[in-house]
């Protein structure tokens, strides 16, 4: 070794991208999974993945306008969402006037640090069902989430605006896809992987956390030139603690009935990620004061009867919006969800007692880690407790579990959640689905057999004096459903052979014949 040169045990020993080295060293020197042949293979799907993708977001933006009682307020919601036109403009507006873009893709990246750099913060995973098709021709992998294989598409024939404009990507390791996806996407752009510790216990591990986002920060500031300060991170948590103060209004008034379209809840809460989060805020907040002058009013509101659904297991990206369209389309209104791509983007605040900038460190990195009910925690008891208290705040009435096929720790988890929700008599129906729509009859078919069992449940409880009536509407109240035998899987209810939906007892079922 030279002499006067520092050794770097990390950067001689392990071969391939470095992230203590450089943003240089982000980015693979010789390609490890992209071959000439597929670049050239893929080249022709450009075309067809980017108009099947704009068709996909404007045919789902056309079906939620279609929604009675939706909010003008949504209008500009729309806009943003419609990924390939004004927000992306801006983007290239922001890039050309010398701005970086750091895309994200997992809900454990703080975006607060990556704006305090001076860097712009847009979650890139993706939704579109066509960018699939040219990761398959790579991974030749069946088994694999699609979500992961979509935004691996979408960098392979550039269909994604904000994914192509990013600079550099961040990538957590919270599962094992998601683990090969930033490796694969270094062959094209330098992927920052963040160590993501499994257990939350011990000071040792929140330790290995805060390590992590102070390495974020050393490639933040190489990238940006911009120095992270104390005062930069105040402002940048001042301004995300804002978003949280209107998305907590608009999760307080969601819980006092069905106010507004779980679709349209969803889309708002993803777009945080995607949207100038000041803006995004305060056009919240105009969207809160509508559907607080409404709420008096049940004729500008949603059917006040469609069963109240919880939506839980992997994430749902817009825009695949089949499994929440199947819900509502079919009678059932999304209430709440416990997605990652949902309800928990701001779940709690940053709280710091001091200004340093190590303790806004911590209080940012102890924010997006120890509230987090990723399925890859063990144990995830938050989980199981966030689930409960959402049944009750939000007056659920049953629980639909959606696994992307190959996403195996919700998968694992959707036993868990089984048993919970059993022993708490809530009816629970789990769905396995891909990017496709090749099985939306069959899922409308099991979630309106699912509903209809719900009403009948209603039905027995008002005759036994469970549901509480007046003027002969029903009171929403939390509802305490039946237990329900067999596991999740075997809950493709049937008219013909439902059970247990007028238990009286404990082994008690009344069956209709």
């Amino acid at each position: 070794m030279p002499k006067g040169k520092k050794e770097d045990p990390v950067k001689d020993k392990v071969k391939g991208a470095s992230r203590h080295a450089g943003i240089a060293d982000l980015k693979s020197k010789v390609p490890r999974y992209i071959t000439p042949g597929i670049s050239d293979n893929v080249e022709f799907q450009r075309e067809r993945t980017i108009e099947a993708s704009k068709k996909q977001v404007q045919r789902e933006l056309e079906g939620m306008r279609k929604m009675p009682g939706r909010p003008k307020a949504m209008e500009y919601f729309e806009k943003v969402a419609e990924f390939f036109t004004a927000r992306a403009d801006e983007v290239r507006l922001w890039k050309e006037q010398g701005g970086k873009v750091v895309g994200t893709l997992c809900l454990f990246i703080p975006h607060e640090i990556i704006d305090a750099a001076g860097a712009l913060p847009l979650r890139v995973g993706s939704g579109f069902h066509e960018a699939v098709h040219p990761a398959n021709e790579l991974l030749a992998d069946a088994g694999l989430c699609p979500m992961v294989k979509a935004t691996l598409g979408c960098k392979m024939v550039e269909s994604s605006p904000f994914l192509t404009m990013s600079d550099m990507l961040v990538g957590p390791t919270p599962c094992d896809a998601k683990t090969k996806l930033a490796e694969i996407l270094q062959d094209y752009m330098p992927v920052l992987v963040i160590n993501m510790p499994r257990i939350k216990s011990g000071s040792a591990v929140r330790r290995l956390w805060i390590d992590e986002i102070h390495i974020l920060m050393d490639r933040l500031e190489e990238l940006t030139g911009n120095k992270i300060t104390p005062q930069a991170l105040k402002r940048s948590v001042e301004k995300y603690h804002k978003a949280h103060l209107a998305w907590r209004r608009f999760m307080d008034i969601r819980k006092r009935g069905n106010v507004i379209w779980g679709r349209d809840a969803l889309l708002i809460a993803q777009l945080s990620d995607i949207d100038n989060i000041e803006r995004w805020a305060q056009n919240l907040q105009k969207l809160c004061d509508e559907l607080e002058a409404r709420t008096g009013k049940p004729e500008e509101c949603v059917d006040k009867e469609r069963p109240r659904i919880l939506l839980g297991g992997s994430p749902i990206v817009w825009p695949n919006w089949k499994i929440p369209t199947l819900i509502e389309e079919t009678g059932g209104i999304i209430a709440a969800d416990e997605l990652c791509s949902g309800m928990r983007v701001f779940r709690d605040p940053v709280v710091s007692d001091e200004n340093s900038l190590e303790s806004l460190v911590e209080a940012v990195a102890d924010k997006y880690f120890y509230p987090c009910t990723c399925p890859s925690f063990s144990p995830n008891l938050e989980r199981e407790d966030n689930i409960l208290n959402m049944i009750k705040d939000y007056k659920i009435e049953g629980v639909i579990y959606h696994v992307l096929r190959g996403c195996h720790l919700n998968a694992l988890d959707s036993t868990k959640v089984d048993v919970l929700l059993k022993a708490n008599k809530m009816p629970v129906l789990k769905i396995e689905t891909e990017y496709d729509e090749g099985d939306v009859e069959q899922i409308r078919t099991r979630i309106e057999a699912f509903l209809e069992m719900i009403f009948v449940k209603r039905e027995f409880e008002g005759k036994d004096g469970k549901a509480a009536e007046t003027k002969g509407e029903k009171v929403w109240g939390t509802a305490t459903p039946v237990e329900s035998k067999g596991s999740m899987e075997d809950q493709s209810y049937k008219a013909e052979d439902r059970v247990e939906v007028g238990a009286t007892g404990p082994g008690e079922a009344k069956k209709e014949g």
